[in-house]
């Protein structure tokens, strides 16, 4: 099985990621690191926790992370998303299990160096808690088996602004840190999960499911459906950080290219925007290129096979 710690922000749609997750037996899920992000600190790790009670899963760390960006203060978080509570304003009971003493950097740090060569990091909120790890232990970018990341948009819109994705929007400095680092990194963007729709008949048919966390979490995405047809005046939703674990399960399905990549993190119109380069190797006669010049390779997902990405997600949530 594949050791796997997800680094989350919960939020609705991570709860379904976490689900996805906890039902898929490739997955030996090590923890669940929190952020900052479509809620503050507080609530994404109470919610991590509620999660796993509800999957019977009181077995699995969770560590609490950091609770705001880098070089800013926390924005306030999306609760015309997510709800005031992070999860559909569906107001579960705080669980009795608590995080662990660790923060979540020195978990990632400590979890990675004792498995070297063999964790894989989901990463599905903004990547503060991952900059951090790298700032204490540098040497885990040669110790960690992969980072797969949902966030950015490389050749498409944002939604956070026009420029933008909500993850890198809410800490671009972190960002352009993980990005640098020399690790193995896959970006799991905008690109193509607005290619990947859960329809309301997808989600209907999910529903279907009995189990307690599957209940849970149908019934929070009410309220996410109600934001996307609001929003976007859609039947269903854009499948976001389910996708990293469907990559993760089945990476066949979506098409790769490499780009060395830099995050903008100026505070303009264009703040938190994945910009890849073409990688062209005349960077030092081609001043324009030099911001790009020395970074490592990224693997950008460009196109998916959307239809087979909803088939895997709803074998897996509807176990």
């Amino acid at each position: 099985m594949k050791k796997l710690i997800i680094d989350t922000d919960p939020g609705i749609d991570d709860a379904m990621a976490i689900q996805m997750a906890l039902n898929a037996q490739e997955l030996d899920i090590m923890g669940l690191t929190t952020v900052f992000g479509n809620v503050n600190i507080d609530l994404t790790t109470s919610n991590a926790l509620r999660i796993l009670d509800l999957a019977g899963r009181n077995d699995i760390a969770v560590a609490k992370g950091a609770e705001h960006p880098l070089k800013t203060k926390f924005a306030g978080g999306v609760p015309f998303v997510h709800g005031d509570d992070g999860q559909g304003n569906t107001y579960k009971p705080a669980s009795k299990s608590s995080a662990v003493e660790l923060s979540a950097s020195a978990f990632l740090v400590e979890h990675i160096l004792r498995y070297p060569g063999e964790v894989t990091i989901a990463a599905l909120g903004p990547l503060t808690n991952l900059a951090m790890a790298l700032q204490m232990e540098p040497q885990i970018q040669q110790l960690v088996k992969e980072i797969v990341i949902m966030g950015g948009n490389a050749f498409c819109a944002g939604n956070a602004t026009p420029a933008a994705e909500a993850n890198m929007y809410s800490d671009p400095e972190a960002a352009d840190i993980v990005f640098g680092a020399d690790w193995s990194l896959t970006m799991v963007g905008l690109d193509v999960t607005h290619k990947t729709v859960l329809s309301k008949h997808d989600i209907a048919e999910i529903s279907t499911s009995k189990t307690p966390l599957n209940r849970h979490v149908m019934e929070a995405y009410k309220f996410y459906q109600d934001f996307f047809k609001k929003a976007n005046k859609m039947d269903g939703t854009y499948l976001h950080d389910a996708s990293v674990i469907a990559y993760l399960l089945d990476r066949s399905l979506y098409q790769t290219a490499a780009y060395p990549i830099r995050v903008e993190t100026s505070d303009c119109l264009g703040k938190g925007k994945v910009w890849p380069s073409d990688g062209a190797s005349d960077q030092e006669e081609r001043p324009a290129l030099r911001p790009w010049r020395n970074r490592p390779l990224v693997n950008v997902c460009v196109d998916v096979n959307a239809k087979e990405v909803i088939d895997l997600v709803k074998s897996k949530l509807m176990l």
